[in-house]
């Protein structure tokens, strides 16, 4: 299975305790992964609204608050909903399992936690979320976007768009309904050949919203998302990809 491509890319809330807090954001930091550790859930969902992770890892028994419930809490939140949860636990029976994945969560590891086994897990899961592609085919309304022949055509019309516009629109399209940061796509956009200043970002999306958008003042697909950065949503009649965005 192929290598995350750029961890620097991907920042992870941690909210657990004690020695495991420590132990778990050493061995992420030492990874390349930006870390923001919390000992209180209300502080690590408070913090997540003001600006989405990109992965959540919870302890079941947090000190000040109850990962499960924060958990089922992160699934009911719009703009976090879609967001990646791994939990960790000394919790090992199986109903335990069964609970934490019932309440949401994508993975489950048991503590102790064992490195190699933990980073092994989670490039997995952000791989899984976040570059692995349903389909190298994706089509919507009066557009398709083939990522294998590197084409943008729409309503018959075929559009070249840059290198760099292609790439950010095809990691969009491949992840929709998730909001992105401008540092974030920054961060993809630099992990292939080329470079990509922070304000070109804006100037990418222009391009791509003057290709695709009936109306580029009032984008459909490609959202800004205030504050923060943007956010691409697939009508539900999209084929070729898993639509996890519902208008």
């Amino acid at each position: 299975m192929s290598a995350l491509q750029n961890r620097r890319a991907y920042h992870i809330a941690v909210v657990d305790t004690g020695s495991d807090l420590r132990t778990i954001r050493r061995s992420l930091t030492k990874r390349g992964f930006r870390i923001c550790a919390h000992t209180s859930t209300q502080s690590a969902l408070e913090r997540a609204l003001a600006s989405p992770p990109s992965m959540f890892i919870l302890e079941t028994d947090v000190g000040t608050g109850d990962g499960l419930e924060l958990c089922k809490e992160i699934r009911r939140t719009a703009g976090l909903s879609l967001v990646p949860i791994v939990m960790v636990s000394h919790r090992s029976r199986v109903w335990d399992v069964v609970a934490g994945l019932q309440a949401g969560a994508d993975d489950y590891m048991i503590k102790p936690l064992r490195e190699q086994e933990m980073l092994a897990r989670v490039d997995a899961t952000l791989r899984r979320c976040y570059e692995l592609n349903q389909s190298r085919v994706v089509r919507f309304d009066a557009i398709e976007i083939n990522s294998d022949a590197i084409t943008l055509t729409v309503r018959g019309k075929r559009h070249g768009l840059a290198p760099a516009e292609f790439r950010l629109l095809d990691y969009l399209v491949h992840n929709p309904g998730r909001a992105f940061s401008r540092a974030h796509l920054l961060a993809i956009m630099r992990s292939r050949p080329g470079s990509v200043k922070h304000r070109m970002i804006d100037v990418i999306v222009k391009r791509i919203r003057y290709a695709i958008e009936p109306d580029q003042q009032n984008p459909k697909y490609l959202r800004t998302v205030k504050g923060f950065g943007y956010c691409f949503y697939l009508p539900e009649t999209a084929t070729g990809i898993e639509n996890r965005a519902k208008q």
